[in-house]
């Protein structure tokens, strides 16, 4: 199996106080009434970050998870801009790397796959037997969403999904754990990079309730758990 290289995207992620109450008003905002909006439904997602105890891979800027829902499961390797510096020769590699696997499967299966998605953007390596690292590697971070889905489309071509998740972040083998909701908006095209980031900024100036987040999911839970 090979994993697949996925382009770059467009994303913002938004902290939400009330997710019934966020999600009406900023569906019925002034800034969306310029769009098409359709529900796509709702889902529960269960992301689950693999690392050693001292997190090697994080620090390195390589995040290695495996998200699932009700019908899939995929492995995913993404490179993460807080940590990893984009020298000139990166900078148009993916951030992510992902594969469909089996929705029993561990990460155990596709040491040969992250092997590779690693050395694709560290061509020397880490400096350490990655697969030795990978063997030590366990569960970590379990975070379970229940999310629900809207597909927003304008008449100057920007399309964009945003997803209304309350999420419920955990510390595998303990009991600390704690939750949060968040907005999630994710855009389809990269040519309409201008577009989707001036709809960010908008959405703040007409809702300014909502708060955007900096860090990625991992390094919240890091940092708060």
């Amino acid at each position: 199996m090979e994993l697949i290289q996925v382009a770059n995207f467009l994303n913002g992620r938004f902290l939400l106080n009330n997710i019934k109450a966020d999600r009406g008003a900023i569906l019925k905002s002034n800034l969306l009434s310029t769009f098409s909006v359709g529900p796509l439904g709702s889902s529960n997602i269960e992301k689950i970050y693999y690392d050693t105890g001292d997190f090697f891979f994080a620090e390195k800027g390589i995040n290695i998870y495996t998200i699932s829902d009700k019908t899939s499961k995929e492995l995913v390797i993404r490179y993460d801009s807080e940590q990893v510096t984009r020298i000139e020769f990166l900078k148009n590699i993916p951030n992510f790397f992902k594969l469909k696997i089996g929705k029993d499967d561990s990460i155990n299966k596709y040491y040969d796959e992250i092997n590779d998605a690693i050395y694709k953007v560290y061509p020397t390596g880490l400096n350490v037997n990655i697969e030795e690292y990978l063997r030590i590697s366990k569960p970590q971070i379990k975070i379970l969403k229940k999310r629900d889905s809207y597909r927003v489309v304008n008449n100057r071509g920007l399309k964009m999904t945003l997803s209304f998740d309350a999420c419920e972040y955990l510390k595998v083998g303990t009991r600390s754990k704690f939750s949060q909701c968040t907005l999630d908006i994710v855009g389809d095209n990269a040519k309409e990079k201008d577009d989707f980031n001036a709809f960010l900024r908008d959405i703040v100036l007409d809702y300014p309730k909502i708060i955007k987040i900096q860090s990625n999911e991992l390094t919240v839970a890091r940092n708060s758990l």
